[in-house]
């Protein structure tokens, strides 16, 4: 039976994921979109480096020990460290460092700053900064790429589903996730006094 993994594990090439070819390996973040960049993009990543700075300097002392704000200094340091990497012209490959720091956000950043800024708008209080913390995120992964490569990502999962389908083997491969007797769990009836 195939298992489906989250984009994390498809990232890091773990054993059982879905594919829908056993040979071709899971899609790694590249700094393609980065190297041609426009003009537009750059400077939108520069704004949200200097939007993240700000709130960065101005919440610090208030929100200095919570979760989320530890992730908004990782994530505002990372951008910086990406940012000085596309303008620094000494290094001899700057396509491989690039591709590298993308990686990294891919594997072991993207997901956790998400996770906790949502957390944070669930929580209520500070949503209005939660909210522009994940427009941030989305930006800066839309202008880098990483976005498509998560788009890339669902569809290999989604053409599995189709080819399953088509094959007439849909019950064999996720067989698991629907009722064994055919019947849908309809919940037990409480009445109320």
């Amino acid at each position: 039976m195939a298992t489906f993994k989250s984009a994390k594990s498809v990232q890091a090439g773990d054993e059982g994921a879905v594919s829908p070819k056993a040979s071709t390996p899971a899609p790694k973040a590249t700094a393609k979109a980065l190297l041609t960049i426009n003009y537009a993009d750059k400077q939108a990543m520069t704004d949200i480096h200097e939007l993240l700075t700000r709130l960065y300097v101005r919440n610090r002392n208030q929100h200095r020990h919570s979760h989320w704000f530890r992730s908004l200094g990782m994530f505002r340091k990372q951008l910086g460290l990406l940012l000085a990497e596309m303008e620094d012209k000494k290094k001899g490959n700057v396509a491989e460092t690039l591709e590298k720091r993308l990686q990294f956000w891919d594997t072991q950043c993207i997901h956790d700053w998400y996770l906790t800024f949502t957390q944070l708008v669930a929580a209520g209080q500070f949503a209005m900064i939660g909210l522009v913390l994940m427009a941030a995120i989305a930006r800066v992964c839309k202008i880098s790429g990483i976005t498509d490569l998560y788009e890339e990502i669902g569809s290999n999962h989604m053409k599995v589903v189709l080819l399953t389908v088509d094959d007439g083997t849909l019950l064999e491969e996720f067989g698991d996730l629907v009722a064994a007797d055919g019947e849908e769990d309809s919940g037990e009836v409480i009445e109320r006094e």
